[in-house]
């Protein structure tokens, strides 16, 4: 175990993790690009409906078959090298997306190029969540995750701009430079960086969550109530990622930029709470925001499902948003600071495997809910999947007290 020390001094902007977090965002742009690229794209080749559920699920398989990978390739060898070959795969993996010609292709291609990109959250948010102080924790996690959804959303709403006015896949071309930028980066971010140094910090507070963790059901315990929660929150998160641009199109009839739009609403709306959601959760514990984190998204999939108008689906993206951002940090933060240190990567690279089987089969429920009943059906779907994930943590998380305030 490594030796307790004085408390991390690494703020959380000025600092190593805030350097690594910029650098992302130029990956997660790319990322936003592909999301609204792919559905219109297979709109355009006449998929139906279940083939769109399924083709964009490729998404979160892509993930669940490599995230545990990655993360004990980051355990092993540290958090640089993998993360710096992750993006030029990454790059390379869309430029052959934006080639193929066929629904099983694009599945394909969009399965190996979500592998290479989701490098990054496992071995991002074990350095965030190991570099700052536990009274930072879930406000620095809070913050990777708002670069995540400000960029994609960024991407998405620059993606319907530029769909409309070049080919589709045109602009996934233009957008495999962005990973290439990251991986630049990178090199700077992590010059001078010390594996060793790194794993030597430790502090008290660290050591009393663990011991409280163990005294709890200890990791086993943990992991199955993260997974369920996880899963249930991101069947919805999915869901809205492959078919919110359906919605805006072919239910309110409204143009790709209007799709995009939406996807734009999302993502800085949710950036922008996320930070303030994890600093609650650092201030006033992690179970009362995963409680109203579930019950706040619930409310959100249904006022997407009643929209008769693009101002209903911004006010659903409002609240769905406003829910991830008090869920997902506390989420996060909890299971970050009860893992042990010595593979803390690959645990996180776990946590990222219960949202991928969620991405996954989000898109597959939705779609099988759309052709039964409708697409306002799959977004009913998933408000009692977020209903599920507030019930679990009021049942099934323990109290933790503040050690300390948070630090400012």
């Amino acid at each position: 175990m490594p030796a307790i020390t004085d408390p991390i001094t690494e703020p959380l902007i000025r600092s190593r993790s805030g350097a690594l977090i910029g650098a992302l965002a130029f990956a997660t742009l790319a990322t936003g690009l592909l999301q609204i690229s792919l559905p219109l794209e297979l709109h355009q080749l006449r998929a139906t409906p279940n083939e769109i559920g399924l083709t964009l699920s490729m998404y979160g398989f892509g993930m669940l078959a490599f995230e545990w990978f990655w993360g004990i390739l980051a355990d092993r060898v540290g958090y640089r090298g993998p993360l710096i070959a992750s993006q030029l795969l990454y790059a390379g993996c869309i430029v052959l997306l934006a080639r193929v010609d066929s629904i099983f292709l694009i599945a394909i291609g969009y399965l190996v190029a979500s592998g290479m990109m989701v490098a990054v959250g496992p071995i991002a948010r074990s350095y965030v969540g190991t570099a700052l102080h536990s009274r930072l924790r879930a406000t620095g996690l809070a913050l990777l995750a708002a670069q995540w959804v400000i960029s994609e959303a960024l991407g998405a709403g620059a993606g319907g701009l530029l769909i409309d006015r070049f080919p589709i896949r045109s602009v996934m071309l233009a957008a495999a430079i962005l990973p290439v930028l990251s991986a630049l980066l990178m090199v700077l971010v992590f010059k001078g960086y010390s594996r060793v140094q790194h794993g030597d910090q430790w502090t008290a507070d660290d050591q009393a969550r663990m011991d409280e963790s163990r005294a709890g059901g200890g990791v086993v315990r943990v992991l199955a109530v993260t997974a369920s929660m996880v899963l249930l929150i991101q069947v919805g998160v999915g869901g809205e990622l492959a078919l919110l641009p359906l919605l805006v199109t072919t239910h309110l009839n409204l143009s790709a930029a209007s799709a995009g739009t939406a996807m734009l609403a999302v993502g800085l709306i949710g950036g922008v709470l996320l930070v303030p959601g994890g600093n609650a959760s650092d201030r006033w514990g992690r179970r009362p925001t995963m409680i109203a984190g579930g019950i706040v998204s619930a409310v959100g999939f249904a006022v997407y499902a009643t929209s008769g108008s693009f101002a209903q689906v911004i006010a659903g993206a409002a609240l769905r948003a406003f829910g991830a951002a008090l869920i997902w940090p506390a989420a996060t933060a909890w299971l970050a600071e009860s893992m042990p240190r010595r593979r803390h990567a690959f645990y996180m690279s776990l946590f990222g495997e219960f949202e991928n089987v969620g991405i996954t089969i989000g898109p597959i429920i939705g779609g099988l809910a759309w052709s039964l009943a409708g697409i306002q059906a799959a977004f009913y779907t998933y408000a009692v999947a977020a209903v599920l994930a507030a019930l679990v943590a009021a049942v099934m998380v323990e109290r933790r007290p503040n050690l300390a305030a948070p630090l400012r």
